[in-house]
């Protein structure tokens, strides 16, 4: 991580941020239009999210994953396809984005785009995005871009989109945070560029019944050894959403309370993959109040050294993470489908601990002699505690 952090240190308020972006619904871009990212904002807002994004369509040009392409739409060669493609959709934002962003700053939050480099001809046109994002960046102060449809076909592709990227972050002064969305194509990884922003790590819906959250823990737990967390963007679904496809599934993402799913990434960089406005309100009156805590310790989780712990998670373990920092240690355990409210771990080779104080909704943390004992009364949920 060491290494990691030198390419990119963390900036607090400029990373780990809790980021939301409709697409995790499925609606596509098929409601995107200004009163309905309004109605996002405002929810995002009760919901404690710091950046609201807006995925694929809010251009006027119309992408093959667009709902409205009819077979139409490009995954690439956007310039050629259209000069204007990259202009705000006259039809569906025809007040341009600065309504939006404005909207967004008066609740304390900032927007985000989805961004699509242009790939054709080896990356030609990296200087015409490069100034494109630039000019988003100076004149709305749009700061984050999901990067996604990316190509990278040779090495003078990855040549050409490495100088887009360092143009805009050197014009920023180092503001921009880039999520290279890692899901498909060929394209720079976990350690292609890790000085451009974290990595979108995974793609996953309940529309199909393909998103577990103990999936989910297993990747980041995974992951955390050997990537930056903070380089992690990792998703919290509408757990709500679709629950007849996991019809019988102890594991099923309704089982969970809502803020284990958070805590799940929550030491990584949380990515809302819904919409926001349409969470159940019993999903926000839970979820808003532990991601308000959160965000008061989030600097100093994120700050720390992240250290997996326990079993790998695959639905049934006792797994976490501690996090140590200067300031002493978190623990983050999570009790998976299991008959044992108990766990013991031994903080030595963390250094000296002698109390703890929960953090969390729920569950209970004691040290004693250097090790600490932590109850989960309930299956599908977890603990946090600050040692000292």
């Amino acid at each position: 991580m060491a290494a990691q952090r030198a390419l990119r240190p963390f900036v607090p308020g400029r990373d780990g941020l809790f980021l939301s972006n409709t697409w995790g619904d499925r609606n596509r871009d098929a409601r995107l239009c200004e009163p309905f990212m309004l109605k996002e904002i405002d929810a995002a807002a009760k919901l404690g999210v710091d950046i609201v994004q807006i995925d694929d369509g809010w251009q006027k040009g119309r992408t093959a994953n667009s709902s409205a392409a009819n077979g139409k739409g490009v995954w690439d060669g956007y310039w050629a396809t259209d000069p204007e493609f990259w202009k705000p959709d006259p039809v569906r934002f025809p007040n341009g984005l600065k309504p939006l962003v404005d909207a967004a700053a008066s609740k304390g939050m900032g927007l985000g785009l989805w961004f699509g480099p242009d790939s054709s001809n080896d990356a030609a046109n990296w200087e015409r995005d490069a100034d494109l994002l630039l000019g988003f960046h100076r004149t709305l102060g749009i700061s984050y871009f999901k990067i996604d449809s990316l190509k990278t076909r040779s090495s003078v592709s990855l040549e050409r989109q490495s100088a887009l990227f360092e143009k805009v972050l050197k014009g920023s002064d180092g503001r921009v945070v880039f999520d290279l969305d890692v899901t498909a194509e060929r394209r720079p990884g976990y350690f292609g560029l890790p000085e451009i922003g974290p990595v979108f790590v995974e793609n996953r819906y309940t529309d199909w019944g393909k998103y577990w959250p103990h999936q989910t823990l297993r990747q980041f737990w995974a992951l955390a050894d050997v990537v930056d967390p903070v380089r992690l963007r990792m998703e919290v679904l509408n757990p709500l959403r679709n629950q007849e496809k996991y019809a019988g599934d102890p594991l099923a993402p309704a089982n969970w309370p809502i803020e284990s799913v958070f805590a799940s990434v929550m030491l990584g960089s949380p990515l809302g993959w819904f919409e926001a406005s349409g969470l159940a309100p019993e999903t926000v009156a839970r979820l808003a109040p532990f991601v308000a805590v959160w965000k008061r310790h989030r600097d100093r989780l994120h700050s720390g050294v992240v250290h997996p712990v326990g079993e790998k998670p695959d639905g049934v373990a006792w797994t976490g993470f501690v996090v140590k920092g200067e300031e002493g240690l978190d623990v983050v355990l999570f009790r998976e489908l299991n008959a044992r409210q108990d766990c013991t771990l031994d903080l030595g080779p963390f250094g000296p601990a002698s109390s703890a104080e929960v953090l969390s909704p729920r569950g209970a943390a004691v040290v004693k002699d250097g090790v600490l004992t932590a109850t989960v009364p309930d299956r599908l949920d977890f603990v946090w505690a600050r040692v000292r």
